[in-house]
């Protein structure tokens, strides 16, 4: 059986590839540095997992994270942030998103947030065969 299909979403390099070192045993990775670049990937390899910043140039997370959900429901987003506010983490949860990460982040919480959801898009998956 394939590994899950992580898709990594950040305009710094430099955050893809400590994700990519992270991950890349227990993943198949891949990696957006715009929502131009992740859509595609999204809608053509339907990812488990999508690790997505909120900041970035031109359209911001949230509108990735509306449009991951209308092409890919059962995808578990998680947010990576470097600040976060209670209206930006409440419009996210409203719209989907599984969780959030602060950047710098913990590498263990990373990956137990990454696994819980794995997890769950597992569950559904199963639910909807």
């Amino acid at each position: 059986m394939d590994s899950p299909l992580l898709l990594l979403v950040d305009d710094e390099m430099g955050v893809r590839e400590s994700l990519k070192m992270v991950f890349c045993k227990d993943f198949r990775l891949m990696e957006a540095d715009s929502m131009d670049t992740a859509m595609p990937q999204i809608h053509d390899a339907k990812p488990s997992i999508v690790l997505l910043d909120i900041l970035m140039p031109k359209t911001d997370g949230i509108e990735v994270l509306r449009r991951i959900k209308e092409i890919h429901p059962r995808c578990e987003v998680i947010m990576l942030t470097g600040l976060i506010s209670q209206q930006l983490a409440s419009e996210a949860m409203s719209l989907g998103a599984f969780d959030f990460v602060s950047k710098p982040f913990d590498v263990a919480d990373l990956r137990q947030k990454v696994s819980q959801a794995l997890k769950k898009f597992e569950q559904q998956s199963s639910q909807n065969q």
